[in-house]
């Protein structure tokens, strides 16, 4: 007979302890305690953590038992984002979204592929000036500018769109706030909200045209296949949908970037590796670096799915409306799958396929990142111009602390990294601040 889920582990962390630690670390804890299979809160707030990498391939062999349909905190992201590719409800809604959505995304898209490279040279630039200090910003704003154009054209200013998607996060974080004490209905009328609401259309809503060219943005292509002209309705599903590639491409992919200088800064023998590796044109070794700093710190730490009826996990019976975090950033960081873990070591992925369900910095299933060929490609390209040009190392001054995580809406360093940033042929050297 199957035993009940009672004979799993359970930890009941206090809400100082939430307060003091952070989700992330409790989860890791948790998992050192009582092993990859865990429940972790009280009452209707526990979750079970699922975080083996035999949990990643039971999930995408019983991908159907799963849904992505929960309450409180994915209620706010659904307010915000509405219709769109991250949040869309399971059936024809999510469908449509993620068809019109992946071939907008293609990383060999002319489009695309100019504000990759247009972008990657920016980062060199402005590195180079030591008047701008901010390196988590400097990345922001590059992951933005290799998707800007390719979304909205060129009409709209990158800042204006920086200062856009800086009002989402704080209205996302005043939503999460007051989301477990209001309903949805109270929520949709968040003065906060119908600001934010206000200022995306007087932005957005004067770009919904174009003519039929090649060259047309996500936003205008996404007005044509909704056909908004004779479906009025669905201008809020074409507005909803752009916000949500746009934040995931900037914020996820920008954090990532951050990450894999933080990796790179202290081992600068790959910086030279990968430049002499693109003299002769190719550039495996990047791409590596890329996948190993995405390995060890994956800007998304779990994913969160229900139960749809009772399942069998472990020889564990695990009762239908379930709510199972899986999570890449323990698969990741577990010794059964990744010798030395918390080494970085990029030649992991020069030596032979990895299996699938070891490296999941995407998420897994029909809902992972439908950008994820595009956020290689950029982060790789980044990477090989940076280091053609540039050479850095962390600075002494860099607080140990600093490179720990920080779990919010997803994985970034803790503190300050001061990077000493200095030109290949060593002429200028400056200090920069993330």
């Amino acid at each position: 007979m199957l035993s009940s889920p009672a004979v799993i582990p359970i930890v009941k962390p206090p809400a100082a302890k939430y307060a003091q630690l952070g989700f992330l670390k409790i989860a890791e804890s948790a998992c050192r305690q009582h092993g990859d299979k865990v429940w972790i809160g009280e009452n209707e707030q526990t979750v079970l953590l699922l975080a083996g990498a035999r949990h990643i391939r039971f999930f995408i062999e019983h991908e159907a038992s799963f849904h992505k349909e929960l309450e409180n905190g994915q209620s706010v992201r659904r307010l915000l984002l509405g219709q769109s590719l991250i949040t869309a409800r399971e059936g024809d809604e999510w469908h449509l979204a993620r068809k019109l959505t992946a071939p907008l995304v293609n990383p060999k898209s002319t489009l695309l592929k100019q504000g990759t490279q247009r972008s990657a040279q920016w980062l060199v630039d402005t590195l180079q000036d030591p008047e701008k200090d901010s390196l988590q910003d400097i990345c922001l704003q590059w992951a933005l500018m290799c998707v800007a154009q390719g979304f909205v054209g060129p009409t709209l200013d990158p800042l204006q769109l920086d200062s856009l998607i800086k009002h989402f996060r704080r209205i996302y974080q005043q939503l999460i706030v007051a989301a477990p004490t209001e309903d949805y209905a109270t929520l949709s009328q968040h003065p906060a909200l119908v600001a934010f609401r206000e200022e995306l259309e007087t932005m957005i809503g004067p770009l919904m045209t174009g003519e039929g060219s090649a060259n047309l943005g996500m936003l205008q292509r996404f007005c044509q296949a909704l056909d908004i002209e004779a479906h009025p309705q669905e201008r809020e599903r074409a507005i909803s949908m752009l916000l949500g590639n746009l934040v995931a491409s900037v914020d996820n992919t920008g954090i990532a970037l951050l990450w894999c200088l933080a990796h790179l800064s202290q081992h600068p023998d790959y910086q030279h590796r990968v430049r002499e590796e693109s003299r002769y044109g190719t550039r495996d070794l990047a791409t590596a670096i890329v996948k190993e700093s995405l390995r060890i710190t994956p800007v998304t730490a779990f994913f969160e799915r229900g139960t749809l009826h009772p399942l069998e996990i472990d020889g564990v019976v695990i009762p239908a409306g379930t709510h199972v975090l899986f999570s890449p950033w323990l698969v990741h960081r577990n010794a059964a799958y990744w010798p030395e873990p918390l080494s970085f070591r990029p030649e992991r992925f020069m030596e032979g396929k990895v299996p699938r369900e070891h490296f999941v910095p995407f998420s897994v299933g029909k809902r992972n990142c439908v950008g994820m060929a595009l956020a290689l490609d950029q982060l790789t390209t980044a990477i090989e111009t940076l280091c053609n040009v540039c050479h850095f190392t962390l600075a002494p001054s860099t607080p140990p602390a600093a490179l720990t995580p920080l779990y919010g809406l997803n994985v970034m360093p803790r503190g300050a990294i001061h990077f000493i940033i200095e030109s290949v042929d060593r002429v200028t050297q400056h200090e920069c601040i993330a």
